[in-house]
């Protein structure tokens, strides 16, 4: 790969655009495309494909390897340009507004569910997807001011749609430690020590900050995907060529059997929310279910979500890279956009949960209704960030 960010190849076209590596920006924006249809939890055609059934994976785990990426590439050339100390106070300066991101929305919606006409329910409560039972994530209106606060500072309480937001404040603050090892040469030191932690959360599940998060995204556990993502992205130019190379086919063959093994595992899912039609009938739900639990739970981050999640990157990041005229030309003018602004998306998502939930509009069997809100909803965003809608005033 030349320093252009070319493959040598007459054939391949260039994607560094000022020093941005729009392969891995038009795979964030496919994600957070992923995060509306999810987070806008109407059965539809885009659900389909959100809902683990393209493997057992999430757009949570590529949203935060991702970053860990990006983070690493970014960094190294910052670090070698204005050393440590300036590197270490911009991480802190983006930490800061990742949290007054969090204290934004939660503000806000203590403001909005005290207006009778705003439906607020989808952000202030998580309905589990087995036994549709509701759970409040803030609490009482009633109670007292000081309760609130408090719980609002320390983010314990918030929708369950922006939490990864407040998991990635925390480690956004912690990435000095790992770019000082980085620069130091001790890349195996951080990775024996991410994954001696991710480890033992394993086993004792320690709930390391009490933020509302920690439920869904255990800081010591989901700190492997961000911290290896750094690793990957301070040392992309070595791992970008090995994954791109054409004369070395081994990983991509892996990666490539392993999602289609998985992609079939997926479909015995017998939980219909995931899919509209039966499963595939070859394994039995009490054995899906203890598979899922052992290996591939999302909470405690599985092993095999995670092996699951490399092949998947790999997959992408070949085909992108040795097609990437195609696929830009396709959907890149749509997710390149979307995920240069990831953090913009995030917030105004939130806003639109809320503002189509207080309408009559969405109902979970309304396919073709639901199929069109999914469109217009990442469409409008899209129009949001190329108009540069409240971008004083939104962090991208």
């Amino acid at each position: 790969m030349s320093k252009s960010g070319k493959l040598n190849s007459p054939s391949t076209v260039e994607y560094i655009i000022n020093d941005r590596d729009l392969r891995l920006d038009l795979l964030r924006g496919l994600i957070m495309v992923l995060v509306i249809a999810t987070h806008l939890e109407y059965f539809s055609l885009m659900s389909m494909f959100a809902w683990e059934r393209i493997g057992l994976v999430s757009s949570a785990e590529g949203f935060v390897t991702l970053s860990g990426i990006v983070l690493g590439i970014v960094y190294r050339k910052k670090l070698h340009k204005t050393g440590f100390r300036q590197s270490t106070l911009l991480l802190w300066k983006r930490a800061f507004q990742l949290y007054r991101a969090n204290l934004a929305i939660i503000l806000s919606i203590l403001v909005l569910r005290t207006l009778p006409f705003v439906n607020v329910h989808e952000v202030t409560h998580w309905i589990n997807p087995w036994s549709g039972q509701a759970y409040p994530l803030f609490p009482a209106i009633e109670s007292a001011w000081t309760e609130i606060m408090t719980k609002t500072l320390l983010l314990q309480i918030g929708p369950h749609q922006f939490q990864i937001i407040g998991f990635y404040c925390i480690v956004i603050a912690l990435a000095p430690i790992a770019l000082y090892l980085l620069y130091h040469q001790h890349t195996l030191l951080l990775l024996v020590s991410s994954w001696t932690l991710y480890l033992i959360n394993s086993a004792c599940h320690v709930d390391l900050t009490s933020a509302l998060f920690e439920r869904a995204f255990p800081l010591l556990t989901w700190q492997v995907l961000f911290f290896n993502g750094m690793v990957i992205g301070y040392h992309h130019q070595t791992i970008f060529r090995l994954l791109s190379s054409q004369n070395n086919k081994l990983p991509v063959i892996l990666a490539t059997i392993t999602v289609i093994v998985l992609l079939f595992l997926t479909h015995n899912n017998p939980n219909p929310i995931f899919w509209p039609w039966h499963s595939i009938p070859v394994l039995n739900s009490d054995y899906f279910s203890y598979l899922h639990i052992q290996w591939f739970d999302k909470t405690n981050l599985g092993i095999g979500r995670i092996i699951n999640n490399i092949a998947l990157f790999i997959v992408l990041f070949y085909v992108l890279t040795h097609h990437w005229t195609f696929w830009n030309r396709l959907i890149g003018w749509l997710l390149i956009p979307i995920g240069q602004a990831s953090l913009y998306v995030f917030v105004v998502h939130i806003y639109l949960i809320i503002i189509i939930s207080s309408t009559p509009l969405p109902d979970y069997d309304r396919f073709i209704i639901n199929t069109l809100i999914h469109l217009c909803s990442i469409l409008l965003v899209w129009l949001m960030i190329k108009n540069r809608f409240l971008f004083s005033l939104i962090p991208r």
